[in-house]
């Protein structure tokens, strides 16, 4: 038993999860609940062997879920803990389970085998293969192994999705009570100011989440290119860069008291989850303060682009909640609006249902 293993058994974590489980379904109705209860114990499980202290953030996560669920200072809001499961759900659709046989077709070739071509050959992924050398120059995915790029490729874009809205509770916090912004954020304090942010900035710009603030180094772009006050609206305003962090600050943790064998194509697969976990939320960036950052593109960031469009897609099973006044007091409904989702291509007539 690890450090963090024997920690999260001696604080007792199960039996918190346990209650609240119970707390919840007090809250959510029976057919809420019973989703809930199932996709989140698989969650938890999945999460075990591949981000264990998601035991951790799932005790404020699920619960901060739900308090966003019926929050009125945000005119709506959805489900996200039954989301994000269904989204590595549809990812899996997309991908074919990781068979390019079954994945989605496109004209002549499928989602997963154009997305192996561009992180394989494309010049526009050159800086993923840098990376991973940084971290493994002996690995056989930069000699082209295309069936290893499949399976690190499809496992890494089924961990994103699982996660991929890791970042709603501080967005959330930050929407409570915005003078806690400077005392709450991840395993330390949420960078504010230009010595903060730049500090930041410096001591992480080389982890592939930054890459999009310098449009993935294009152009003779640099970190020294980063614009730090857009950095810092970014923070504030998206719940994609804080869940990036979440996600790299607790993986960064757990893994530097368990190192494995693997470490080097660990450290490069948690590095490209949170480049896309943070580029899935970027429309505040594009739309309000700096039109320069990159929009999503295939050619240059598969994972992110797949992470989004199955984020999209992803709007059945996905409750929404109405307060209804009553003569006693209130009555909280949950809607289910959508039921399936379908994907066609134009070109090749293909099309994609996807329901639960």
């Amino acid at each position: 038993m690890g450090k963090y293993d024997k920690a999260l058994d001696d604080w007792g974590i199960e039996r918190r999860i346990r209650k609240t489980f119970d707390e919840l379904e007090r809250r959510l109705g029976s057919k809420y609940f019973s989703e809930f209860e199932r996709v989140q114990t698989k969650v938890k499980e999945y999460g075990s062997f591949m981000f264990p202290l998601y035991k951790i953030l799932f005790l404020d996560i699920a619960c901060e879920d739900w308090l966003s669920l019926v929050d009125f200072h945000k005119g709506f809001s959805r489900d996200h803990s039954v989301h994000q499961p269904l989204t590595a759900y549809i990812v899996c659709k997309l991908l074919g389970g990781g068979d390019i046989a079954e994945s989605f077709q496109i004209q002549d070739a499928s989602l997963l085998d154009k997305a192996l071509d561009v992180i394989i050959d494309g010049q526009g992924t050159k800086y993923l293969r840098d990376r991973l050398a940084f971290y493994d120059s002996s690995s056989k995915l930069l000699s082209g192994d295309r069936n290893a790029w499949k399976a690190v490729f499809y496992q890494t874009a089924i961990i994103t999705a699982m996660y991929h809205d890791l970042g709603y509770p501080w967005q959330f916090i930050d929407r409570m009570h915005d003078f806690l912004k400077d005392d709450i954020l991840l395993c330390g304090r949420l960078p504010k100011g230009s010595s903060a942010i730049h500090s930041y900035i410096t001591a992480h710009n080389e982890e592939l989440m930054f890459r999009p603030f310098y449009n993935y180094g294009e152009s003779g772009a640099s970190t020294d290119d980063i614009k730090e006050d857009l950095f810092e609206h970014i923070l504030h305003n998206s719940h994609g860069l804080p869940g990036a962090l979440a996600y790299h600050a607790y993986n960064n943790e757990y893994c530097s008291k368990t190192p494995t064998d693997s470490f080097g194509l660990i450290k490069f697969c948690q590095e490209w989850s949170c480049l896309a976990i943070l580029m899935h939320d970027m429309q505040k960036a594009h739309a309000t303060k700096d039109s320069s950052f990159p929009r999503l593109d295939f050619n240059t960031d598969p994972l992110s682009y797949i992470i989004a469009l199955a984020d999209t897609l992803e709007d059945f099973n996905r409750p929404s909640a109405s307060i209804d006044k009553t003569e006693t007091g209130c009555e909280i409904k949950y809607t289910f609006p959508s039921l399936s989702v379908e994907l066609r291509c134009m070109y090749s007539r293909t099309y994609l249902r996807i329901r639960r």
